[in-house]
């Protein structure tokens, strides 16, 4: 059987308790289950899911930090006379934070499958030290060629952390806790804007020093930095919960709370749970999902295209409002922080009240009103505060949708072979065509007024991700009342449990989270 959330409240429990000791009383393991959840009650789910937070939280949010950093620095270095030194043109310096999304994008399906079958203890040093090692390099830069080329290799080396991030967490953590814990992992990339703010602004009083301009230092501060961290990761991050088994020795659960870990996440849906073996099936049953295309959609039109051309260009943008460059960098890191804290508390609520449709539509309206005041204020010089306000709207609205896309994405896939599948394809696309627009729609041509950013920003969120969210919500609310109507009696005597339970979200029990 598999049950969402959703669908547990509409049973009665003792109606669902019946069918699961009905279904399951052979099946040890659940038996296991509804023991350790009965004794975890209070103080152990509280103590564990501390636990849980204090490992995976910081280390995925730092982790994902350093990538942010390392990916949209270039915006700072530009600032800082990289392109003079380089020799490139504005349109070369475009082209090639584009090129980083092609690599990015095509290996994050590739790199999921690395985390699946490696584990999170081994992928995540490996991927981290090689692209701290490539920013490292990327002081040395000479041509537009070099920058070219570091750029690919930098976007296959960074394409494990988003989608990595994702499924790690959704594999630790049961539905109703997701989007919480990715706004707080999101939360990080968003405070990556306000931290390369400050050590942009610390950096610059480095220009010269040793014969260096500040954005060589810029790179090579920022990379060894990564490298530190990335080798750091082997110690700090966790395995997989269902790799324990019993008499697994580790420092930070006890073997019964290593044990409830593994079996809350795999029996949150019922008392039948999904395969965790990869198997490509899943490749092509989550290819083959409207589901999957739906979320791609919000994630590209409505996430990346928006969140990465802000994040090239407001340095630039800040500039244009009357500031110096070493200034301006500094004036970047108020809209981000405040951006994070919008991004953590729309994923608070969204979990506290479970309504991911309109806690994603809140976040794309605020983004739209800051792009559109942002747009018009920009004619008037004397609007400076006004543009700058517009900014922090913007920043935040666009940030706070990208947790809950993830959480809705994985609530809706219960096989976490093909939620890793699924996730994997819908970035994909999403980085290639999100992070290739998106960092070529602010023309420095058109600096101060943009028609062509704002102008693409506002379409993209309302046509692009906006009208696809709420057909997508209304395709899953109608399908939810369909089966409303189902007798379960029926359901149950037509299929066996194993039957049910193979249907994943198909299965006439399931409910989708809307």
């Amino acid at each position: 059987m598999s049950l969402s959330p959703s669908t547990e409240e509409k049973i009665n429990p003792s109606d669902a308790q019946a069918i699961a000791v009905t279904e399951t009383h052979h099946n040890e393991e659940y038996e296991d289950f509804l023991v350790l959840e009965k004794q975890m009650q209070g103080a152990g789910h509280r103590k564990l899911m501390r636990k849980l937070d204090l490992r995976l939280l910081p280390t995925l949010s730092v982790l994902y930090l350093l990538a942010s950093l390392d990916k949209a620095n270039a915006g700072n270095a530009k600032l800082f006379g990289f392109l003079e030194e380089v020799g490139m043109t504005g349109t070369q310096f475009n082209y090639a934070l584009m090129y980083l999304f092609f690599t990015y994008g095509l290996f994050e399906p590739v790199c999921n499958v690395c985390l699946r079958r490696l584990g999170p203890k081994i992928w995540f040093p490996i991927a981290v030290t090689t692209w701290g090692l490539i920013t490292t390099l990327t002081c040395i830069v000479s041509s537009y060629g070099g920058f070219v080329a570091i750029r690919l290799c930098l976007g296959a080396a960074e394409a494990s952390i988003y989608p990595g991030g994702y499924l790690l967490l959704s594999m630790w953590y049961k539905p109703k806790e997701l989007a919480t814990r990715m706004a707080i992992f999101y939360g990080a990339n968003t405070a990556a804007g306000a931290f390369g703010g400050v050590i942009a602004y610390g950096v610059g009083n480095m220009d010269g020093m040793h014969g260096w301009r500040a954005w060589r230092w810029l790179f090579l501060i920022e990379g060894l930095i990564t490298v530190f961290f990335g080798l750091a990761s082997y110690f700090m991050l966790p395995p997989f919960p269902h790799t324990y088994t019993a008499g697994t020795k580790n420092s930070w659960l006890t073997p019964e709370e290593a044990k409830y870990a593994k079996l809350r996440t795999k029996y949150a849906n019922g008392p039948h749970a999904p395969t965790y073996v990869f198997q490509w099936s899943d490749v092509l049953a989550a290819a083959k999902d409207r589901k999957t295309y739906f979320m791609m959609m919000l994630f590209w039109w409505g996430g990346s295209i928006p969140t990465y051309s802000l994040s090239y260009t407001l340095p630039t943008m800040v500039k244009n409002l009357g500031y110096t460059a070493v200034k301006a960098q500094a004036l970047t890191t108020p809209p981000y922080i405040f951006a994070t804290v919008i991004t953590v508390t729309v994923g608070i609520l969204s979990d506290r009240f479970r309504r991911r449709y309109f806690a994603i539509m809140s976040a794309y309206s605020l983004g739209l009103i800051g792009i559109i005041i942002l747009w018009i204020t920009v004619h008037h010089p004397h609007l400076t505060g006004v543009s700058y306000f517009a900014i922090f709207l913007a920043a935040a609205g666009y940030s706070a949708q990208a947790p809950i896309v993830g959480a809705w994405t994985s609530e809706n896939f219960p096989n976490p072979s093909k939620r890793a599948a699924a996730i994997g394809l819908l970035m994909l696309f999403g980085s290639i065509g999100g992070g290739s627009i998106g960092s070529n729609i602010y023309l420095a041509n058109q600096a101060p007024y943009y028609p062509l950013g704002f102008g693409f920003s506002v379409g993209a969120t309302t046509l692009g991700a906006m009208i696809p969210a709420t057909i997508h919500w209304a395709l899953m609310k109608r399908d939810n009342k369909r089966r409303d109507k189902v007798d379960k009696d029926e359901v149950l005597a037509t299929y066996t449990a194993e039957e049910l339970s193979a249907m994943e979200e198909y299965s006439p029990l399931f409910r989708y989270s809307t």
